[in-house]
């Protein structure tokens, strides 16, 4: 009889045990995403000592906005960069295959150098505009455990690395989407859209119309194609477009200087000033960047294929862009923007 008591009062106790363990789960699933903020602000802090600890040696620290981690370049490998270069911290998107947890999963083993960064709109879910994609990255996206949102292409041109040739019209329901997520939540996001004269309409009807999103053009300073392309080649049209949309930021294109575009023979790299033996920022360039020192941010665009460009990225970005400006302005490029942005706070001096 004292042996059965004993049974019964075990799986009594495992009862109780259970549901205390879903009546937990059940508060935590529904606690409101401000009851996160003491997490967030620790991770906040853990950002700023990283970026405090460069500056205290005398670095100009970088965050990147935009690398492409598709799990095949060990991470290790891109710490051992991002020290080399000065890059305090990367905002790690992932692809669809890896998903957004997993930049959850290397935030928690790296929290001083990974920012929470969702995914990448860039693969046969979204340019399918796949509903159970959109839903999971709304919901991702208002779970309070990202900081930032993805790249996500509207119309792209194929490249060294890939051979995508689409576009995702950027007032696509799908694009309607993620507008209307940043605008909700505050977090950026990343576009990727070719600037062609035609395609300029799509992006100023969806800035007009989504006036608290924050959204990064990428790549801003290239030409891809001097036919379609004869607006935005310009600084001046850059000058307009910042002007009158005040949610509207840039990163700038990674190209080497006097990089030509495969097939074309073009020079993309239209903000850049070059010699037979140097290159440096154009002059009408950098007038607009000093104008404007709140909208641009610095951008790997670094992926599997293009790992081996990351020292030269950072050169370029370096010895041109940030020695190019002002210092005060340098260092809103090199991450005062990017800490806005991520955090919703000003950079503290």
């Amino acid at each position: 009889m004292r042996h059965n008591s004993h049974r019964t009062d075990t799986k009594g106790g495992i009862y109780m045990l259970k549901k205390m363990v879903i009546f937990i789960t059940g508060i935590i699933l529904f606690l409101p995403i401000t009851a996160m903020s003491i997490e967030r602000g620790e991770q906040i802090k853990i950002f700023e000592e990283k970026i405090r600890e460069m500056l205290k040696s005398g670095t100009l620290p970088i965050i990147d906005v935009e690398y492409h981690h598709g799990g095949k370049i060990g991470i290790e490998r891109l710490i051992k960069k991002m020290d080399e270069n000065g890059v305090a911290l990367t905002w790690l998107g992932q692809n669809e295959k890896n998903g957004s947890e997993e930049s959850l999963r290397l935030n928690a083993l790296y929290p001083s150098r990974f920012v929470p960064t969702t995914v990448h709109g860039d693969g046969k879910l979204w340019h399918g505009s796949n509903k159970g994609f959109l839903e999971k990255l709304a919901k991702d996206v208002r779970s309070g455990k990202y900081f930032v949102m993805g790249e996500f292409e509207a119309r792209h041109y194929p490249s060294s690395t890939n051979t995508r040739d689409v576009h995702m019209p950027v007032d696509s329901e799908a694009m309607q989407v993620v507008f209307q997520l940043s605008g909700e939540t505050g977090m950026p996001f990343l576009i990727h859209h070719e600037a062609e004269d035609e395609l300029l309409p799509e992006m100023e009807r969806m800035l007009a119309k989504y006036p608290k999103a924050k959204v990064i053009w990428c790549h801003v300073g290239r030409n891809r194609n001097p036919a379609t392309w004869k607006k935005f080649r310009k600084v001046e049209t850059v000058r307009e477009l910042i002007t009158k949309y005040p949610n509207l930021y840039f990163d700038f294109l990674a190209s080497k200087p006097g990089h030509k575009y495969p097939g074309t023979g073009y020079v993309e790299g239209v903000m850049y000033d070059v010699s037979s033996s140097s290159a440096s920022l154009d002059s009408e360039w950098k007038k607009v960047i000093e104008e404007f020192p709140d909208r641009f941010v610095l951008g790997s665009d670094i992926n599997t294929g293009r790992f081996d460009n990351y020292d030269r990225v950072m050169d370029t970005y370096r010895t041109i862009i940030l020695q190019g400006v002002r210092k005060d302005v340098a260092e809103k490029i090199a991450y005062k923007n990017a800490w806005k942005l991520m955090s919703g706070e000003a950079w503290r001096d």
